[in-house]
């Protein structure tokens, strides 16, 4: 058996840019208050046209904790956040982090009887609400029984609700700038958040400083930052990886964040190059999109700093990271994570060899493994739950022992994620655990039919599902989107498949549809697609 691949690593202790920088903390807020003694001068984010330094943005959190304070905020405390992607993200997560209390993002695509869950099950005691989503969190807060403090981060939306008792920018130009950083333990948490709620009700995951310190060093060890960095955040701020993967390791490393409110195809290029941007993150829909639809003669490549562009949340297609890197010069390199584990666990090695269509292998400090329904650990080549062990693992979900206990077995966690390991290392995943398709006994993960299809150029998007059968248990769906609708027939579509896959994961039934349901982050929900065809 060829010796399993390792991440190629460069010592923090030998990274030019952390040259006589403290390595090592208790505390995610520890963390940023001595980065700050250290660099107060230089920009931790750049949005738009402010430009915010590390001091103004300790500064500012310290307000918002000095605040928080006096409102009987204290440690174990949790304190909502469903804030615009903006720096008063930060200010308000900060703040609450420096008193040991628990930044609890909220997703502000949510209705209100979803908020009003989120409130009763979380019961913060303070909420910062931008006021694009007031109007819905009023909802929500009048349909729970819990009624945390409301601050509003007033954006100049309307939206005829009185809920809120102050503005953030009144707490900004009252309340005193002094140090508020309370002592913590590295097993404390210091965020909570909840599950996109594909599989049921959303749960609350509980976070930990030394599970986001461990991916700030392995952020800062992999090669990919090397000084003078600006990383784009275009995602949800209310997400794991715009927050746990980036923003705490680029403070870690004394790097820059450019922050965009949304993804903008039309702005996607211009910012990058503007704003300096050496590391990208983006979804596979985002890739896609500006893939088809931006011309690369209007981008001037030799203004291009980026050095790398990652990728997660959904699987890659292979002919979209060749047809990328010929289009644009640009590498897409894909990684795999998930919330409960601090927002990723895998790339494919930044200076290292790469395999397209793999997730990479696992980060320095986080074993991978490839498991059974038993726990025992199955041999390269052979498919099982992917599971996790280390430091970045979540504490728990929050009220909710019987799932922890439940996902957690014996220190290993486990993601739901069907996948295997080759024989040198690197992952792949194959599907969802509860995606797998049992038609007459013989186990199909859909990725394994969603991969080929994807490589047809008359095929803009594919998921595979299974249906219910009397005869078989389950037989098999594709739900496809086609570039040019009637370009392709179903007969066509398994003639395509029928040299690719064994003849029992031929899909049965072929579905052409104009678009395919997705949460925010491009990730397919396929329990809304398995619901259309109930």
């Amino acid at each position: 058996m060829t010796e399993l691949l390792k991440m190629p690593i460069i010592a923090l202790e030998d990274q030019q840019y952390l040259k006589g920088k403290q390595l090592s903390f208790n505390s995610v807020s520890e963390m940023f208050v001595q980065r700050t003694k250290e660099n107060p001068d230089t920009l931790y984010v750049k949005f738009y046209d402010q430009k915010i330094t590390y001091q103004q943005t300790n500064d500012r959190a310290n307000q918002v904790a000095n605040f928080l304070k006096e409102k009987g905020v204290s440690k174990g405390d949790i304190v909502s956040v469903m804030v615009m992607n903006s720096p008063e993200v930060y200010y308000c997560m900060f703040g609450a982090q420096k008193l040991g209390a628990i930044a609890g993002g909220v997703n502000y695509m949510l209705k209100g009887p979803e908020i009003a869950y989120v409130i009763d099950d979380c019961k913060p005691k303070v909420a910062f609400v931008s006021s694009e989503f007031m109007a819905e969190y009023a909802r929500g807060w009048e349909l729970a029984q819990h009624k945390p403090l409301v601050v509003e981060v007033v954006t100049g939306i309307d939206h005829g609700t009185n809920i809120a008792s102050l503005k953030l920018t009144d707490i900004l130009g009252t309340y005193p700038t002094d140090e508020a950083l309370v002592p913590q333990a590295l097993d404390d948490p210091f965020m909570l958040l909840y599950s996109s709620g594909t599989t049921g009700m959303p749960k609350g995951i509980l976070l930990t400083n030394q599970g986001e310190l461990s991916i700030c060093r392995d952020i800062n060890r992999i090669g990919l930052v090397t000084g003078g960095d600006t990383m784009m955040i275009q995602l949800p701020m209310f997400h794991t990886n715009p927050l746990c993967v980036w923003t705490y390791p680029m403070a870690y490393g004394g790097q820059t964040i450019c922050i965009r409110k949304a993804f903008s195809p039309v702005e996607f290029w211009p910012a990058i190059i503007e704003h300096e941007v050496t590391i990208l993150m983006a979804v596979p829909t985002m890739y896609d999109y500006v893939y088809n639809t931006i011309d690369p003669s209007t981008v001037d490549v030799s203004k291009l700093k980026l050095k790398f562009s990652f990728s997660g949340a959904a699987p890659l297609p292979v002919n979209l990271i060749e047809g990328f890197k010929e289009k644009f010069n640009v590498v897409i390199v894909e990684g795999y994570g998930l919330t409960e584990v601090t927002g990723v666990s895998t790339c494919n090695p930044p200076i290292g060899k790469r395999k397209y269509g793999s997730i990479g292998v696992p980060y320095p400090e986080q074993e991978l493994a490839i498991m059974d329904d038993n726990n025992n650990i199955l041999p390269p080549g052979e498919k099982g739950e992917i599971c996790t062990r280390g430091d970045a693992n979540m504490l728990g979900y929050l009220n909710n022992p019987e799932a922890t206990a439940e996902t957690i077995r014996d220190g290993w966690l486990h993601t739901g994620d069907m996948g295997y390991m080759d024989e040198e290392g690197f992952f792949y995943v194959s599907g969802r655990k509860k995606e797998m398709i049992n038609r007459g006994g013989e186990n199909i993960y859909p990725r394994e039919i969603e991969i080929p299809l994807e490589k047809h150029p008359k095929i803009a998007d594919v998921a595979v599902i299974g249906v219910p059968d009397q005869a078989l248990g389950e037989r098999v769906r594709a739900c496809i989107v086609l570039f040019e609708p009637g370009s392709l027939t179903a007969a066509e579509v398994k003639e395509y498949l029928s040299d690719k896959i064994a003849k029992y994961k031929i899909p049965e039934y072929i579905e052409f549809m104009t678009e395919l349901p997705k949460n925010p982050t491009g990730k397919i929900l396929k329990q809304d697609l398995k619901k259309m065809f109930q």
